[in-house]
Parts: C-alpha cells; sequence; structure tokens
C-alpha cells in the first residue's frame, strides 16, 4: 500500500469536506430557492449560487466573480454564459438570472466530461409543478422514492412543500436532490448524470518491456554460426544471415544469447549490432 503523506490526508480531508458542503449546500440552498421567493421581477437583482467539488473559479462571461462555494444576491437579472473551472476540469453552460428568485448551481468536475455530474435549478413564475431534464436523456425519476416517468418529464401537479427527486439510468450513476414545491411557480432542473465507467478509475497501462534487437554483421563466411554455450568450443545449433534481425535474451561482455527458428542460442558479440 503506497505511504500517504500528511499533505496527501489534508487533499483528501479537503476533497470529502468539499464534497459534503456540496451536498449540504445543495440541499439547503434548492428548499431556500423554492421556498417563497415571491418578489420575482427583471427590475430585481437576482441571485446565484455555484457549488463544485473541487473547489473551483467561477467566471460570468469571462469576468472572474469568485471560487466555490460561491453566493451573491447582487446580479443583474440576465442571460450568461456560466464557467466553473478547476485545473484542467471546467463546465461551461448559459444560465438566465432572473430578479427575486435564486438559482443553484451544483457540479461534480472532472477532466473527463463523462464523469461529470450535477444540476442547475431555477424557477419559471408564470407556471407551477416540476419539470427535469436530463444528460443523458431519458433517466428514470422517481420522487420520494415513487417511480414518476422518464426525463424529460413535466409533473404538472405536485404537493407544496419538500421532495425528494433521484435519477437513475443504466451505466449512470444514481443523481438525487431536494426540492420544495409551491404553487407559485415552477420548479426546473437540468441535471446531468456521470457515466459510471467513466467515473471509476482506470488502473494505469503497463508498459511493455522494451524488446532489444540486434543485426547480424558480414563475416567473411557469409553466415554466423549460432552455438549451444557461450563458448568457441560449444556444439553449432544452427546459422543466421548477415542482416539478419534477432531478438535479444541476454548477453555477456563477448556473447548474445538471441532466438532464432524458434529456439536460442548464442552468437558471437562481435558481429551483432544493437538497434
Amino acid at each position: 500500500m503506497p505511504h500517504r503523506t500528511t499533505n496527501d490526508k489534508r487533499l483528501t480531508t479537503k476533497a470529502k469536506f468539499l464534497k459534503y458542503l456540496l451536498l449540504v449546500t445543495c440541499h439547503l440552498s434548492i428548499v431556500f430557492l423554492l421556498s417563497g421567493c415571491s418578489a420575482v421581477g427583471s427590475n430585481k437583482p437576482a441571485a446565484l449560487q455555484v457549488t463544485s467539488v473541487p473547489e473551483a473559479s467561477i467566471f460570468l462571461d469571462g469576468k472572474h466573480i469568485g471560487k466555490t462555494p460561491f453566493f451573491s444576491d447582487q446580479i443583474k437579472s440576465g442571460e450568461y454564459l456560466l464557467k466553473i473551472t478547476a485545473s484542467e476540469a471546467s463546465y461551461v453552460d448559459k444560465i438566465v438570472l432572473t430578479g427575486g428568485t435564486l438559482t443553484v448551481v451544483n457540479r461534480e468536475l472532472s477532466n473527463n466530461f463523462l464523469a461529470q455530474s450535477g444540476e442547475t435549478l431555477w424557477l419559471d413564475s408564470g407556471k407551477r409543478g416540476l419539470f427535469v431534464s436530463s444528460l443523458p436523456g431519458e433517466a428514470n425519476m422517481t420522487i420520494n422514492g415513487r417511480l414518476i416517468g422518464k426525463t424529460p418529464l413535466l409533473v404538472d401537479e405536485i404537493e407544496d412543500g419538500e421532495h425528494k427527486i433521484t435519477l437513475t439510468k443504466e451505466g449512470f450513476i444514481d443523481r438525487e436532490f431536494t426540492i420544495k414545491a409551491s404553487s407559485k411557480y415552477q420548479v426546473m432542473a437540468n441535471v446531468t448524470l456521470a457515466s459510471e465507467v467513466a467515473k471509476t478509475p482506470q488502473s494505469s497501462p503497463v508498459p511493455l518491456p522494451q524488446i532489444e534487437k540486434v543485426k547480424v554483421l558480414a563475416t567473411s563466411l557469409g553466415f554466423l554460426r549460432v552455438r549451444r554455450e557461450p563458448s568457441l568450443t560449444a556444439a553449432e545449433i544452427g546459422r543466421v544471415k548477415t542482416g539478419d534481425e534477432l531478438e535479444v535474451v541476454q548477453e555477456t561482455k563477448d556473447w548474445v544469447q538471441v532466438k532464432f527458428a524458434g529456439k536460442q542460442g548464442w552468437i558471437s558479440a562481435q558481429y551483432a549490432k544493437k538497434l
């Protein structure tokens, strides 16, 4: 088992804390988001909350506005290009911020996009119910453990109060979040599921051993004897021609053991050039 340094342990602990914070904040903020931001209007500032694992920088229309976890309730309403980036992992999407409401974005980042997951939630004050879309589509959706249907899915009638939403799809990791429904607005959710294959750590490929070869140099006889042992007095077991390329098994100062014609034997190192 590899030795873990103090720094490794600190980084692991920090990552676990950020993931825990994302889940807890996701639950609390979504409940707040859906708990009655009734003063909806384009002339009011909008609120945005962004959480991520790992910690990441946030940009709106190319302007850096902070790092995750992030919250502001003083953003001008309108359409923005949101970018969340950490090292080589990033997420980019268009979002619409509505005055008087909170938009929540939660992401688990990865340099492999198929391993990313998360959800973006916002409100539509002109409607009611719940609308959920997903990537990939046709994910099974349950509300409080009861299967409702497949995404994209519109639920016109949903009881006011908190509800646990779960999306599942074969080959992908389940995604779960909590909302608080109200007859005053429609909850909108866009959910990304992570691929199980992409998310599973892959073992590093084992490099194949490099095969050494030698090329037989010209001799006065036009061939080179292959002997059973590394000695001039050893029995001859075959012959190789000038220019033949042979795989090396092992070597000494004066001899090279090679593979030839399905056998192994020794040739003089004087007439063997390494490739």
